[in-house]
C-alpha cells in the first residue's frame, strides 16, 4: 500500500493524523511526507500504519455504537 492510499484511507475514516501518529511512534511531518509521496516509507513503517488505521477505525466504531445505545446524537 503506498502512502497516498494510507492518507484516502485515513481521510475515509475520519481519523486525525495526529492520532495514527500517537498509535505509531512516527513524527507527524514524517506520516505527511509519506502521505504525499515525498519519502519512501519503510515496509514496518507502512504496516505499522495500516493496522493502527484499522485498531483506530475499529475504536471510533464501538464509541459511535456506545453513543447510539445511550441515545446521543449520531453527529457528536
Amino acid at each position: 500500500m503506498s502512502g497516498t492510499e494510507l492518507r484516502a484511507k485515513r481521510i475515509a475514516a475520519g481519523i486525525a493524523g495526529s492520532l495514527v501518529c500517537v498509535k505509531t511512534g512516527i513524527a507527524r511531518s514524517r506520516l505527511s511526507d509519506i502521505e504525499r509521496g515525498y519519502v519512501e516509507a519503510s515496509e514496518a513503517e507502512i504496516a505499522r500504519i495500516n493496522v493502527a488505521l484499522d485498531d483506530l477505525t475499529r475504536a471510533k466504531q464501538k464509541i459511535a455504537a456506545v453513543a447510539a445505545e445511550e441515545g446521543w446524537p449520531s453527529s457528536l
